[in-house]
């Protein structure tokens, strides 16, 4: 009877599993085929699924599935358990003294290009038999796959704490005002704060955390910039400055590689204090593995 309750847990867990992927891949196919099962094998397990929670977890819309009101439901808690049994396997594991398993990572993608870059590099090289899971996405929703526990670090810019979730700052970068040497809207090195008001100005969108506090900079400050084109995407906003579309204020590690081609030049501004927190979010009472132990202390102790 032993036996067959422990096959039985097995099971279970690999129905949640293929129920995950399909939420991921909104295909039955594309599901079956990261699994390694068969199509039928993925509807029979979504079919258990259905049964055992007595109410439908998907519909078809088109080509794809999409989530019910009761999938959305369920897709926290299938995440959750499937990620306190993978680290219960690597604390098991780690009394061998070996580092093992998956680092799930949720991130912007301005920190995870810039902040978190070199630590993952240097992880991967000192860890290689570790496997690091990384995901760009928006701000709002790394807090809620955090809280979810859907992952095993969010990182993010301007950190806050919430219930249920725990914030660090690791590191600060300095906001600077940005524009192309190849057509300059302001023509001296050093200027004073008000001047921004005068020129055509590329903003971060109003609903990021950095288009939050720049805003409130200028307000405090009296200043009402010409925004031309805002954007929640730093990629879009120096590429509009490197082609000549308007200034930025950009955080002066995203901005190294075109100062150093001479696409974006850098100017000094009377007034202008600005720094960008960059954080760590993890869920309160997470149960740090070795390896993620390892690895947080990597990103926060560089």
């Amino acid at each position: 009877m032993a036996n067959l309750k422990g096959a039985s847990l097995v099971i279970d867990l690999f129905y949640l599993k293929t129920f995950v992927a399909v939420t991921k891949t909104r295909s039955f196919r594309v599901a079956a085929e990261r699994n390694f099962i068969t199509q039928p094998a993925v509807s029979q397990h979504i079919r258990v699924l259905e049964k055992k929670l007595g109410t439908a977890l998907f519909e078809r819309r088109g080509r794809n599935v999409v989530l019910t009101h009761a999938g959305e439901t369920f897709l926290p808690y299938a995440e959750n358990i499937l990620k306190q049994y993978e680290e219960a396997q690597t604390r098991v594991r780690e009394l061998d003294n070996k580092f093992s398993g998956t680092i799930r990572i949720a991130t912007i993608y301005s920190v995870g290009l810039y902040e978190l870059k070199a630590v993952v590099q240097k992880f991967q090289k000192k860890y290689p038999q570790v496997n690091l899971h990384l995901e760009y996405q928006k701000n709002a929703a790394i807090y809620e796959m955090v809280l979810n526990r859907a992952v095993d670090f969010g990182m993010v810019s301007f950190p806050q704490k919430r219930n249920g979730i725990v914030a660090e700052t690791f590191a600060e970068d300095e906001l600077v005002l940005a524009q192309s040497p190849q057509k300059r809207f302001l023509h001296r090195k050093t200027i004073d704060l008000k001047e921004i008001a005068g020129v055509g100005f590329i903003a971060f969108a109003a609903a990021t955390p950095t288009g939050k506090v720049i805003q409130k900079f200028f307000t405090d400050n009296k200043i009402q910039p010409n925004i031309l084109h805002e954007y929640d995407n730093i990629e879009l906003i120096k590429s509009a400055v490197v082609l000549g579309l308007g200034c930025a204020l950009l955080p002066r590690k995203t901005v190294a590689r075109e100062v150093s081609d001479k696409t974006i030049e850098v100017l000094r501004v009377r007034g202008l204090s600005l720094q960008r927190p960059i954080g760590v979010l993890y869920p309160a009472g997470k149960v740090f593995t070795k390896t993620s132990r390892t690895f947080y202390e990597m990103l926060t102790q560089p």
